[in-house]
């Protein structure tokens, strides 16, 4: 069975309350001040099941002083019941329900002439009525709706209405929200006496299941889910178009408040500001202009917000434009969330429009890569929205889940959108969070060049800069924290062959070491103190205390190392290559000759003094040619 939202608009008193109690049996009027007054004020809902469909309907407030009640819960339906009553004909509030419909993208409706038993046989008054709707609905999704008259009072023509519907609801595939992760705007929160929190609104994406893990947004706290009601019937799981009720763990009722949104963890992320494009109503009361205030409403929260123009100075009624917008407090919504603007004082509806990106950085106004940005987010196709994404979040990088979450996408969508951007070399995968695009890659990787141009130009000796000096070096400059983002950008680098790595270095792939004249003097003198001493070798420090330049001396040191002219023993001592293999040869003979060497052996073979035969020995255990057993050494 496939569950649906079915909402009614429409001005007040022309009769939405009666024609749900028609459809439905239920007085959606739940207040004793609505019975009283003969007015909706609060949302009221009503369920009903028929050919397949179980039809969740939300009745909402027509009268002006209530449109905020209204917007709280008409956001997310899949059709409109757009009520009309004959005996007034169109009023102010139904334009104005009308222009916000349009503005939350409704797709589908069925316009509702109520009341039709007081207008009698008036057939001229009922053609005015009609035409005059009809002149209204031109150029809006309600343009070729059907239409039909009905009596809630007299039951005329009702079943007639419930076969439309459900006509309307067949023709073309409903929004299918069950693949996404689970949404719940919270429109009212009470506690109940022997279980504690309840939270009930629509659910309108995704599925919720008793012992579900779950947060309250846009604070992020978490909670679990205790038991389900979906239209006052105990369930296990509750899908995306059924009204829900959810008893909460962990939370008390101050804890909640209307406006907050009950999702799955990782579902939303809470923003100070929202990329959106921006849409007022041509025959808006107001312009717009740079840096003013709005009431923003989306699903059922409602906030104050700032709007940053970002190319104009004002927006005039009519227009269609790209602006951020700044709160005080953190908003957590989707992006293609579809949303309604008021003027800030009078409070008039003006236009509304559709979030781009749900957790934007700031732009400065008239840039043109950010406004380049917002069209791609607002017109561009999965594949672009998908490697904009990843190249606005290679920094820290990005996964595979969170890239759908922002997205909306499902898992096989995510899938099938990002594997050609792999395969086109667009888009690199280096695991967990690791979503990186390849032209931030690029680009880092220039980074990580300049830093290793400059080094081998200031040490023009060094084998290459310390491998994990070089890591944080790249990370400082780049802003990153490592992670799968650093590590992408050295596989790229050293998979191009822009660099090498040694075993504790990284070098520029054509680096070589030059010498000029007065270094490779330095040098001769340097292999020359090994040389003449062989045995008796010298410690660095003895030779940094011979020579001015000291910094050299430890490069040559390390090149002399590892073209293996000389042989470092630990961080004081080396031994000329030719010497380290003469005494090694002669540990190797005397161990097989007796089978095994002492420390004086080797003294005496190599005629030095017990320190330099003890480092000698120390290093052929570290490098496993010897091991010591007790006073002796035999070969590993």
């Amino acid at each position: 069975m496939k569950n649906v939202i079915v909402g009614t608009a429409g001005h007040v008193d022309h009769g939405k309350t009666c024609l749900i109690k028609a459809l439905t049996g239920t007085d959606t009027d739940r207040l004793q001040e609505e019975k009283k007054r003969g007015i909706t004020i609060e949302n009221g809902f009503a369920d009903m099941c028929m050919d397949g469909y179980h039809i969740s309907i939300i009745d909402v407030p027509g009268h002006e002083r209530f449109i905020k009640n209204m917007l709280a819960g008409i956001g997310g339906i899949d059709m409109v019941l757009f009520v009309i009553g004959l005996d007034e004909g169109v009023m102010p509030q139904t334009k104005e329900h009308l222009q916000i419909l349009s503005m939350l993208d409704i797709k589908k409706g069925v316009v509702v002439f109520t009341k039709r038993d007081l207008v009698a046989d008036d057939l001229e008054w009922i053609a005015l009525v009609e035409e005059d709707a009809r002149q209204l609905m031109q150029g809006t999704f309600l343009e070729k709706a059907p239409a039909i008259e009905v009596s809630a009072y007299e039951e005329y023509r009702i079943e007639e209405l419930k076969q439309l519907m459900v006509s309307q609801l067949g023709d073309g595939d409903v929004r299918n929200r069950t693949l996404e992760l689970c949404r719940l705007p919270v429109d009212r929160v009470f506690t109940m006496e022997g279980f504690g929190t309840v939270v009930t609104g629509t659910l309108i994406e995704g599925s919720v299941s008793v012992g579900s893990p779950v947060r309250l947004y846009p604070r992020g706290t978490p909670s679990r889910v205790r038991n389900l009601q979906v239209h006052g019937k105990s369930v296990e799981t509750a899908f995306a178009g059924q009204r829900t009720a959810i008893n909460l763990t962990g939370l008390k009722k101050e804890e909640v408040k209307r406006g907050d949104c009950l999702a799955a963890e990782g579902a939303l992320e809470p923003s100070l500001m929202l990329d959106v494009r921006l849409q007022l109503f041509s025959d808006a009361a107001f312009e717009v202009e740079n840096a003013s205030r709005v009431h923003f409403y989306c699903g059922s929260a409602q906030q104050l917000a700032k709007v940053v123009l970002m190319e104009q100075d004002r927006a005039e009624p009519g227009a269609d434009c790209y602006a951020q917008l700044m709160f005080t407090e953190p908003v957590a919504v989707k992006k293609d969330d579809r949303f309604i603007v008021r003027f800030y004082s009078p409070l008039i509806t003006i236009g509304g429009g559709k979030v781009l990106d749900a957790c934007p950085v700031r732009h400065k106004r008239n840039d043109p890569a950010a406004l380049s940005a917002m069209r791609i987010k607002d017109r561009g196709t999965p594949a672009e929205v998908l490697a904009l994404t990843v190249l606005e979040h290679s920094r820290e990088g990005i996964s595979e889940a969170r890239a759908a979450s922002k997205l909306r996408m499902s898992a096989v969508q995510m899938q099938e959108t990002l594997a050609p951007l792999i395969a086109a070399g667009q888009i690199r995968n280096v695991g967990r969070d690791g979503l990186i695009h390849t032209d931030y890659v690029k680009q880092a990787a220039g980074v990580g060049e300049e830093i290793l141009r400059a080094y081998h130009q200031a040490n023009a000796l060094s084998a290459g800069m310390a491998k994990e000096e070089f890591k944080s070096r790249m990370a400082e400059r780049l802003r990153i924290a490592g992670g799968k983002s650093l590590e992408g950008i050295l596989a790229y680098m050293e998979e191009s062959g822009r660099i090498r790595f040694g075993e504790k270095t990284a070098a520029l792939s054509d680096f070589t070491i030059s010498w000029s004249p007065e270094l490779a003097k330095l040098r001769d003198r340097v292999f020359g103190y090994y040389a003449q001493r062989r045995f008796e070798f010298p410690s660095i420090d003895e030779i940094l205390a011979l020579e001015k330049d000291k910094t050299n001396v430890r490069h040559v040191i390390e090149v002399l190392t590892a073209q293996r002219k000389l042989v470092r023993l630990d961080y004081q001592y080396c031994i000329e290559a030719q010497a380290f293999d003469w005494a090694l040869a002669q540990v190797k003979e005397t161990a097989e000759k007796n089978g095994s060497i002492t420390l004086a052996q080797l003294r005496d073979a190599i005629g030095t003094s017990r320190k330099y035969a003890m480092a000698l020995l120390s290093y052929m255990d570290e490098q496993k040619i010897t091991r010591k057993v007790g006073e002796v050494r035999v070969l590993a």
